[in-house]
């Protein structure tokens, strides 16, 4: 590579904008869960999420990246994670408590 050519993929990066996920899973939440109840990435890769609800309002909270999205009937909401540590970290619906609460996990790889 000649000396330019750091720049010139810091310019392409700047007009394409960032490289798009690796891959994009649908998520259903309805008050039986969410579906599927496992999300699998890879460290450093992006995973799209396009989750909707089957039933009525639900929330899409990822503490462990600080994410928290409401989903409303008949919409789909878009969430992009990036995730930088390996490991299994929970997701939830943040309207309901207790054992009523929908749960999820979602599963970085190396």
């Amino acid at each position: 590579m000649g000396p330019g050519a750091p720049l010139l993929a810091a310019a392409l990066v700047l007009l394409l904008g960032p490289s798009p996920p690796a891959d994009s899973v649908k998520l259903v939440a309805s008050k039986e869960g969410f579906r599927p109840e496992v999300l699998t990435v890879r460290r450093g890769e992006t995973l799209r999420i396009l989750v909707t609800t089957a039933d009525v309002e639900h929330c899409f909270a990822l503490d462990a990246f600080r994410i928290e999205k409401r989903i409303l009937p008949g919409k789909t909401v878009q969430v992009d994670v990036t995730p930088d540590k390996s490991g299994s970290f929970p997701f939830h619906c943040c309207l309901e408590e207790g054992p009523q609460a929908i749960k999820g996990e979602l599963k970085v790889t190396e």
